[in-house]
């Protein structure tokens, strides 16, 4: 058959396919009651929407990202159903537009090759069902990272940016709930009357790393948004994008304060240190001025840190019973010789970790115990008194060494430093950019590189992969890689 007789017929199947759809959703709608026609018209809707945009199913996984971590269908979470719907449009899409394609850098790289080594690490695990989880993790990074780069363009980013930055709004907003409502198990308790936030985390900790890792991004957008707006209000040209920069300064101006209360609340001391130093970052990055003014006050308020966990008359009481035993986490004290009191518990249970992840280290330098078996190990290593596996070593440097071995360090390490490295060289050259939406990009990334800082800091005595937490810090580095806004 010839193509001039191939079209008509084309057509034809398709009038007859859209007749058939048309007529199955009127029987739909003619028999079933109105709540089920309810769902399966938004779902429908949905469907259509995702074919034709497939990067519009990034949003869903930015907002809700630390509740459908926590929604598990099997031995798959619900984030993991949703990164898997967003690489099958992917496909779809490019398969039809016929641009199915992948794209490095090395940052990418740096992401295989941890894999890689984790993977390798693997068939020495005691726990094969925790390392596959563990192993997956990663990957879904990797895939991330190559296929989110590709759905998105100059268009899409803010979009994907407000989406992460109002999940984290969400979170702080119940966090504050349950702090001044005295939500939570008992505990939780300070201040006599209220309750340390933990949001949907049901930890405080994780909490106040989801929303710090979040804080450094929105002021630095607060801030583009605010210098935006003025620009705008001097030049006087295009009422329409004066009105929009305005807006987006008091959506990144609230958000930032919602999250910085959240952070706050969190009464987490690793998530106060991480967001003092990611914000320095930000601040210090955005101007000359400003990095002035922020080394002297940076230099203060280490002074007060440092005077008021050796001295709590220094700085406010409540501040000060969360500050006084930073100095036993730098081996400043000889804390794990002390008897456990209500005071020290949670620093020696801390330390006691840290010392079990040595021993793991010792067990296996070069490969560790394997991906994700700490906690298997952890009877094992243990010190007397402390029974109880945590899960993670609270030290995500220590738990990498003791999971993955020296080689597994040395890869999370270089992800790190080539991280910051080629964000920097992204920041300078989105700098010389004149136009608004370059101004845009150097924001994000000077927001992300804040972000990188909150996350090695705050991992000295956490680890904050956790409930989704990759996936978020792989959706910031997405929006670092986004083509076309360079």
């Amino acid at each position: 058959m010839t193509a001039a007789r191939q079209a008509p017929a084309r057509r034809q199947a398709i009038n007859i396919g859209a007749l058939l759809f048309l007529a199955g959703l009127a029987a739909v709608v003619a028999l079933l009651p109105l709540r089920q026609v309810t769902l399966v018209a938004g779902a429908t809707t949905a469907a259509i929407l995702l074919l034709r945009w497939p990067w519009l199913a990034l949003l869903p996984l930015a907002v809700l990202l630390p509740i459908t971590s926590a929604i598990r269908i099997g031995a798959a979470s619900m984030t993991d159903l949703l990164l898997a719907a967003t690489v099958a449009l992917w496909f779809v899409d490019g398969a039809r537009r016929r641009t199915l394609r992948l794209a490095g850098s090395p940052v990418i790289a740096m992401v295989w090759l941890y894999v890689a080594v984790v993977i390798a690490a693997t068939p020495g695990a005691a726990n094969f069902g925790e390392a596959a989880r563990e192993v997956i993790k990663w990957i879904e990074l990797l895939v991330l990272l190559l296929v989110g780069r590709t759905l998105l363009g100059p268009r899409q980013a803010p979009w994907l940016a407000a989406a992460l930055i109002l999940g984290a709004t969400l979170q702080a907003f119940l966090g504050l709930y349950q702090f001044i409502f005295a939500i939570g198990p008992e505990y939780f308790t300070v201040l006599g009357r209220f309750m340390r936030a933990y949001g949907s985390f049901g930890q405080p900790n994780p909490f106040g790393g989801y929303l710090g890792l979040t804080l450094p991004v929105a002021l630095s957008l607060a801030i583009w948004a605010w210098a935006a707006g003025l620009r705008l209000a001097r030049e006087r040209i295009d009422q329409r994008s004066f009105w929009t920069a305005w807006g987006w300064a008091g959506y990144y101006t609230a958000a930032s304060a919602m999250i910085a209360a959240g952070v706050l609340v969190s009464w987490s001391r690793g998530a106060w240190l991480g967001a003092v130093a990611g914000l320095l970052c930000v601040v210090v990055l955005r101007s000359r001025t400003a990095a002035l003014a922020s080394g002297v006050a940076a230099l203060l308020l280490l002074a007060a840190l440092l005077l008021g966990a050796f001295n709590p008359a220094i700085v406010p009481a409540p501040m000060a019973e969360r500050l006084q035993d930073i100095p036993a986490y730098f081996g400043l004290t000889d804390i794990l010789s002390q008897p456990v009191t209500d005071e020290n518990f949670s620093v020696l249970e801390r330390l006691a970790h840290w010392v079990a992840a040595q021993r793991m280290w010792e067990q296996s330098p070069w490969l560790g115990v394997g991906p994700g078996n700490y906690a298997h190990i952890y009877p094992q290593v243990r010190l007397p008194q402390w029974e109880e596996a945590l899960g993670h070593a609270h030290n995500i440097y220590l738990n990498v060494a003791a999971e993955s071995g020296l080689l597994g360090l040395a890869a999370y390490l270089g992800l790190i430093g080539v991280t910051a490295i080629w964000l920097w060289k992204q920041v300078r050259q989105a700098a010389l950019s004149n136009k608004e939406s370059g101004r845009w990009r150097a924001a994000v990334l000077v927001g992300i590189l804040g972000m990188l800082v909150h996350l090695s800091i705050h991992n000295v005595v956490d680890n904050l992969f956790v409930q989704g937490m990759v996936l978020q810090v792989g959706l910031w580095l997405t929006l670092a890689h986004c083509e076309g806004m360079s």
